[in-house]
């Protein structure tokens, strides 16, 4: 049988991984999307939190290849709400 003090260090170990992987989630994971700037295509690393709140908005779409397209040209104000 294991102990307890076994399970207490096994239960801390799994919330110190689980912590890591969210604070990964949360902070380092990044996706890059296609934008316009001055008429000329260029890809942007962009957050997932940043996207969700882009996807919310209208603000990103799918292209015709799949790809995650911007809606706006960089350096012009993001929309604020859903279109539809």
């Amino acid at each position: 049988m294991i102990n307890k003090n076994t399970k207490i260090l096994i239960f801390g170990l799994l919330v110190l991984l689980g912590a890591a992987l969210l604070t990964y989630g949360a902070f380092f994971h990044s996706t890059n999307v296609s934008a316009q700037q001055d008429g000329q295509p260029v890809l942007l690393a962009k957050s997932e939190s940043a996207l969700i709140k882009d996807a919310s908005v209208s603000g990103v779409k799918r292209d015709e290849t799949g790809k995650i397209k911007q809606t706006y040209e960089i350096g012009e104000k993001a929309p604020e709400t859903c279109s539809t």
